[in-house]
């Protein structure tokens, strides 16, 4: 059975907190992402979403400067063991209604993250 570790992208681009939304966005469009883990002091604090961000913006008259990542991340991101099965990964996502888990590091591999386009890929690769 194929497991998390199989599938997540492990060492994932990160961004600070304290960072500009605006500064999210560029990061977002060059590393072609739509989730990034959010660090303070190299701890993980949350993941910042393309899906927070449009939804920040939908009917207000916000401007992206004048919010920090810290302002619009989900400050409490679902981790899974990389030695979980696809099926529980997706149930997690289905659940939670959410688009991405945190792959928690394990003894000398990295942390990662596990997305629904990487788990779209995996289907398609087996049709």
């Amino acid at each position: 059975m194929t497991k998390v570790r199989d599938l997540m992208t492990p060492m994932p681009k990160t961004i600070g907190f304290d960072i500009s939304v605006e500064k999210a966005l560029v990061m977002m469009k060059e590393c072609a992402c739509h989730h990034l883990p959010v660090l303070d002091g190299g701890k993980l604090v949350g993941v910042l979403s393309d899906r927070d961000l449009s939804m920040a913006w939908h009917g207000s008259g916000n401007t992206k400067d004048e919010h920090l990542v810290r302002d619009l991340m989900t400050d409490t991101p679902v981790v899974i063991d990389p030695s979980a099965e696809i099926n529980m990964a997706i149930r997690i996502m289905l659940d939670n209604k959410i688009n991405s888990l945190i792959v928690r590091a394990e003894e000398n591999q990295p942390w990662g993250i596990l997305t629904s386009t990487d788990l779209l890929r995996y289907v398609m690769n087996k049709a």
